[in-house]
């Protein structure tokens, strides 16, 4: 039989080359007749019809970004739908990749989070339909914004704002973010449109689907309307690769109990000083994923003075997550029981003091599988209205609530151990990304196992924003506007966590595992380089019915029980000039305020006491933004302004959470000051052409203040925190613990430039005709202080590639469409300092290569088809600047076949 693998594959080449035969043939359509032939007689509406296909499609997107990028005072990017509930891509985080200074995170081998110009997901601002939103998938305790809870099918436009006005409220050090979901003025009269695809993932071998549909209705003198729109899929991942869980070295309290091999204290000494793999392991994550999306917009204008917009969205995303794994448990234990008992047989150390091979004896081995279901219910609703009293005195206000409700209803896993094993075998000579394990017996076997933990955990997350604004504008005369508002928001964040955790001891503990196991074999397509492959762990339904852990009470969490509400009122006023200078210079520019006043009230434990921690603090953030176009069609931009971006909220929080399982504690800081910057932005843009730009844009930020993390090891018992929080992994008082706690740093600075080019490349022969191209080059450069000013401890931001790059070729005539699509991005830092001896964590670079095709069958019937991660590209984490291997993986390419129909 032909393997998934290889039929995703053929069929990716099938597409290509598809995509190339209906190029050629739309090509051939068009080319001159031959010589000889009588000359066709051109139709009178020929120059009316070639332009009606220019700004369609793909191509007509790209052209009503570039117009709205043209039209600004400040420096914005924009991506529009292709047609009605037609975005670009299929996620929205991979569409806003597409824009200069954007890279993302991908999570599931989809679109997570978005860094902008090496600011990470904290620092953009979010806003959907005017109102500031915060979406949390699983785990997610920041302000970042979380887009694979949307379908991209919802929204007809993206805006990212680089640079700040003062009627734009504060909160960004990077960008902000407007999503816009359709609206029923966005068409005339009656239109409807719906699509059915169907995926393929090049891991697994089912056929997921993926609907979408539109209706949406106005009368004929667009005073009323409404719309809807509904968007349904279904994913099914397999995240399969190698993680170690980080590495361990360079500490007394982990030394191995001895070296048979070596031969005197020096060689000794070596080997206790190297690093080893925590928890070395492979791990395949089965995912099954159901995202719902629906919205409602009506729009009334009783007048051609008056309008009201009301939207609606409402987006479920349910996941379902199975992780089974075997594992060396006792490498990562500090104490007698884990690597104080293991004996080094063998061993082969490289020149980056970094075990490459391992022949050990007692080593605790561990089988473990376990479930976790994430739910995520976002809702919102938002009021817009707007009234001009005279030609030059307008009105305008909106309400809104955004609620982001996450759940974990349950998290169940079972540990089966196998203790004091001679033979352990860890050889990474040949590939450190994929080493060889063998773990010295039959891992197949249930009878060797013992049931010794049973982990069950339920957690909640809310997050609710109000807004409300206000702004008045008016026209002093034709050259200048003056401008002021008011903006309310309030943030209320509840988090709450309670387990039944078990740990079993004596006639407790279930010897021989054959009632409720079941064994699993690792890997569909990776290269797996040998070793033990399939493996026993527990059945997690026979195992609940066998043990009756759902029967046990839930303890609440202290650590995890934790509240946040921020109020934050801020006014603006701002002066917009619309004039000529230098002898008919067209210039725009707005200056202004923002006074901003956040208050913030806390709650959590600390120890067991229930406390309550107050804050506030007042930010005024001028803002300048200049647009001068000294001849038509070159644009100058310059972009001043003070910025600030609040505090992660879960950072806000008293107390902290514990995780026995990775020796980790996370503190909160309720004291924590703001990211505080002054941002520098220049730039030059050359309109030579219809559709078409070059531009270069330079951007400098004076980081102020800047919240840094520090990290430092103790007993678990110098903390203050209850046993009972850690005794469920198996961990014990004297453990040692990784403590991290925020705090505001001294700041630092940030710089870069960013490199676009767009253009449809009419310029070739007539039969070549359809082509275009866009892409953009981003450098950054950072260096902020993650110590205090007299230990000063410089490096560049986390979520920061010093290089970006993005590329599309693309093709549009006639009937058919297609385009080719890569984003690369320069590896990054995702935590610093490091841990456990390590100097930092990080990833290193990657490359996504996406491709679509579509081909009009009649006017209003499409088939598409699409390819997203062609190179099946691995996510490669490493931690210090040795390069060990943290987590290796992939989750493979997905192939998608559909059609689009519109009325």
């Amino acid at each position: 039989m032909i393997s998934t693998t290889l039929k995703i594959r053929l069929l990716a080449s099938g597409a290509s080359a598809f995509a190339l035969a209906m190029a050629s043939a739309a090509i051939a359509q068009t080319s001159p007749a031959p010589q000889g032939a009588p000359p066709a007689a051109p139709a009178a509406d020929e120059a009316s019809q070639v332009e009606e296909l220019v700004v369609t499609g793909f191509r007509s997107s790209l052209s009503k970004a570039l117009d709205l990028k043209r039209d600004s005072i400040g420096a914005v990017d924009a991506i529009m739908a292709e047609d009605i509930a037609a975005f670009p891509d299929q996620n929205l985080a991979e569409a806003i990749q597409r824009l200069p200074g954007v890279t993302i995170d991908r999570v599931g081998g989809e679109g997570h989070q978005i860094t902008v110009r090496g600011l990470n997901a904290d620092f953009t601002r979010v806003r959907i339909n005017g109102v500031d939103a915060i979406a949390t998938g699983g785990g997610n305790r920041s302000r970042g914004f979380d887009f694979n809870v949307f379908a991209s099918e919802l929204f007809n436009s993206i805006t990212v704002r680089k640079t700040q006005s003062a009627d734009t409220p504060e909160g960004s050090l990077g960008a902000t973010v407007d999503l816009q979901t359709g609206r029923p003025f966005d068409y005339t009269g009656f239109k409807a449109a719906g699509s059915a695809e169907g995926s393929l993932n090049s891991i697994t071998d089912r056929i997921l689907p993926r609907v979408a549909g539109l209706v949406s209705w106005a009368n004929e003198d667009q005073t009323f309307g409404v719309l809807a729109s509904v968007a349904y899929s279904k994913r099914q991942p397999v995240a399969e690769g190698f993680n170690t869980t980080r590495w361990q070295g360079r500490d007394a309290t982990d030394n191995f109990a001895g070296c048979t091999i070596c031969t005197s204290p020096a060689e000794l000494a070596k080997v206790q000083n190297a690093f080893y793999p925590r928890i070395p392991r492979y791990t395949a994550s089965k995912i099954d994923s159901e995202r719902l999306g629906l919205t409602f917009s009506t729009q009334w204008q009783p007048s051609d003075k008056t309008r009201f917009d009301l939207d609606v969205l409402y987006s479920d995303l349910d996941q379902f997550t199975e992780s089974p794994n075997l594992e060396a448990i006792s490498f990562s234990r500090s104490n007698a029981a884990g690597v104080g008992s293991t004996i080094v047989r063998d061993y082969a150390l490289n020149d980056r003091n970094t075990f490459t091979y391992g022949v050990f004896d007692k080593v605790d081995v561990r089988s473990e599988n376990g479930i976790q279901r994430d739910h995520t219910k976002f809702t919102q609703v938002s009021l817009a209205g707007k009234h001009e009293f005279s030609d030059r005195l307008r009105v305008k206000g909106r309400i809104g609530v955004a609620n982001s409700a996450y759940s974990m209803p349950e998290q169940i896993s079972f540990q089966l151990d196998r203790n004091d094993v001679n033979g352990y075998t860890y050889d990474a000579r040949a590939n450190d990304r994929t080493p060889i394990i063998n773990y010295g017996f039959d891992v197949t076997n249930p009878a060797l196992f013992t049931l010794t933990e049973m982990r069950s955990r339920e957690s909640t997350a809310l997050n609710i924003v109000r807004t409300a604004t206000g702004e008045v504008e008016y026209d002093v005369d034709e050259y200048l506007t003056l401008r002021g508002g008011i903006n309310a928001q309030q943030y209320v964040v509840k988090y709450r966590d309670k387990s039944r955790n078990q740990t079993l001891t004596g006639a407790n503990q279930v010897v021989g595992v054959g009632a409720f196991a079941k064994v699993v074999r690792f890997g569909r397509d990776f290269p797996f380089p040998g070793g033990d492959r399939s493996y026993v762990v527990a059945d997690i339904d026979k195992a609940l019915a066998y043990t009756k852990l759902l029967s046990y009470p839930l303890i609440v969490q202290s650590g995890d029980t934790r509240d946040v509400a921020e109020d934050d009122l801020s006014g603006f006023g701002q002066a917009i000039v619309n004039a000529t200078v230098l002898g008919g210079m067209p210039l725009k520019a707005d200056f202004g305020a923002r006074v901003a006043r956040t208050k913030l009230v806390s709650k959590g434990f600390v120890n067991t006491t229930y406390i309550t921690a107050k804050n506030d603090y007042t930010d005024v953030l001028p803002s300048m933004n200049l647009s001068l176009e000294p001849t038509d069609g070159v644009m100058l931009r310059l972009g001043v302004a003070k910025v600030m971006a609040r505090p992660t909220l879960g950072s806000l929080t008293p107390g902290g959470s514990v995780s026995a399982t990775t020796r980790t504690v996370n503190f909160g800081n309720p004291d924590l000051e703001p990211f505080r910057a002054t941002n520098y932005d220049l730039a030059a843009e050359w309109y030579f052409a219809p559709e078409s730009l070059v531009s270069v844009a330079v951007f400098y930020k004076k980081i102020d203040s800047f919240i840094a993390s520090k990290t430092t090891q103790a007993v678990y018992s110098s903390l203050n925190l209850p046993t009972s929080l850690i005794t469920s992994a198996g961990a014990v008082p004297s453990d040692i613990f990784d403590v991290t706690t925020p705090y505001n740093g001294t700041g630092g600075t940030l710089k870069g430039v960013e490199l676009q080019y767009q253009q449809p490349f009419t310029f070739l022969p007539e039969a070549l005709k359809g082509f275009g191209f866009i892409g953009n080059f981003t450098y950054v450069d950072s260096n902020v202080n993650y110590g205090t000013q007299a230990a000063p401890n410089y490096n560049k931001l986390t979520g920061q590639s010093k290089t970006t790059a993005n590329a599309t070729l693309y093709f549009e005539r006639d009937k058919l469409s297609a385009r080719v699509s890569a984003a690369k991005r320069s590896g990054f830092l995702t935590g610093y300092p490091g841990s456990n001896g390590n100097s930092e964590g990080g990833t290193h670079g990657s490359t996504y290569y996406d491709f679509s095709t579509s081909y009009k069958i009649r006017d209003n019937l499409t088939v598409t088809l699409e390819g997203i991660n062609l190179s099946d590209e691995y996510t490669d984490a490493y931690v210090d600047v040795a390069d060990r291997v943290n987590d290796y993986r992939h989750t493979g390419r997905e192939i998608i076949l559909g059609v689009r129909w519109t009325y």
